[in-house]
């Protein structure tokens, strides 16, 4: 199973590097592979997050289509792009792309839409989500560490 972000915005940033900026000025300890043109991004972007990989796929979309697709969300306007964000089932990855998202719309003045909650967020709302995930993640670890020790050693896991 997939998860999906997309990042709507009436203009693009022009570089990885622009990007970068935009994710230090949020505060954010994650950093964006830059062998790649943001013109040409497709599949998979390495991505770090405190030292470990947190990478996700990244990929331009058409705006008109994802809002299409999705007629029953409000989007307040129309856009003019769409920059889609898409990882499974790892944490780092998907506080990854949370970040990476929430600091392009900042820096673009386009907004959020989390496909899984159905809502469109603002960057400052994006912010905070990202922000949420990585408080969120090691008590997420330790809690799948208890468990998996618990299921090695016969104990029951608890609800």
């Amino acid at each position: 199973m997939s998860l999906e972000l997309f990042v709507l915005s009436d203009r693009k940033l022009s570089s990885i590097e622009e990007w970068r900026r935009a994710i230090d000025a949020a505060g954010f300890a994650l950093t964006l592979d830059t062998e790649r043109s943001i013109e040409n991004l497709e599949g998979h972007l390495p991505a770090r997050w405190n030292g470990e990989p947190a990478g996700f796929e990244c990929d331009h979309w058409d705006a008109r289509e994802v809002m299409r697709e999705n007629g029953d969300i409000d989007f307040g306007r129309g856009w003019a792009h769409a920059l889609a964000f898409r990882w499974g089932a790892d944490l780092k990855a998907c506080v990854g792309a949370y970040m990476a998202a929430a600091a392009y719309a900042a820096a673009t003045g386009g907004v959020v839409f989390d496909g899984e909650e159905g809502k469109v967020k603002t960057p400052k709302e994006s912010l905070e989500t990202a922000r949420r995930i990585e408080a969120e993640i090691p008590v997420i670890e330790a809690r799948l560490k208890e468990m998996l020790s618990n299921i090695a050693a016969g104990k029951p896991t608890g609800s």
